[in-house]
């Protein structure tokens, strides 16, 4: 079988760090290889103090030789306003038109709704701030906490990684 490679994407700090333990570990028992990717060259520090040493930049991903990406959740997708930030927003898009997977996990979801890539897609619940995001792109909220639709996934409960990584490797054919 074929290397299987999926991209987390992390803030430079206060990302969630049991999202990015707890995927990775699930990720790797499914035989899919996680790249922790970042901005800039330093490590990242997690909410609860976790450091993450960062495998690529978030800016030199490519959906030819990465088959899924994953945006963490944490205080710090909304500190660093990631989902504003462009070459993120650019980088889900080609994810998303290059038929690659692309996962928006908790308020993750955002930077998939600015992506543009959730139009007349099912997401999962969220907050409300997410959720009025959701209406704005023309995503369909529903009452789900974890839902894929076309080549999108997202889920709303981070309590719920098994089922997440149950569902991308499913997608990926790895299951």
């Amino acid at each position: 079988m074929a290397d299987v490679k999926v991209a987390i994407v992390i803030p430079p700090k206060n990302f969630k760090d049991e999202t990015l333990s707890m995927l990775s570990l699930l990720l790797s028992k499914k035989d899919i290889r996680s790249l922790v990717a970042g901005f800039g060259a330093k490590d990242s520090l997690g909410s609860h103090g976790a450091v993450a040493k960062l495998d690529v930049a978030v800016t030199s991903l490519d959906p030819a030789t990465v088959d899924a990406l994953i945006i963490a959740d944490g205080p710090g997708v909304d500190s660093f306003r990631l989902y504003e930030y462009r070459p993120l927003l650019e980088i889900v898009r080609a994810f998303h038109e290059s038929k690659r997977l692309v996962v928006g996990v908790g308020n993750g979801i955002k930077v998939l709704a600015k992506a543009n890539v959730i139009r007349d897609a099912k997401i999962a619940a969220a907050d409300k701030e997410t959720a009025s995001l959701v209406a704005l792109y023309h995503g369909l909220q529903t009452d789900s906490t974890l839902v894929l639709d076309k080549n999108v996934i997202t889920l709303s409960d981070s309590s719920k990684m098994e089922q997440l990584a149950e569902r991308v490797a499913a997608a990926l054919g790895t299951a």
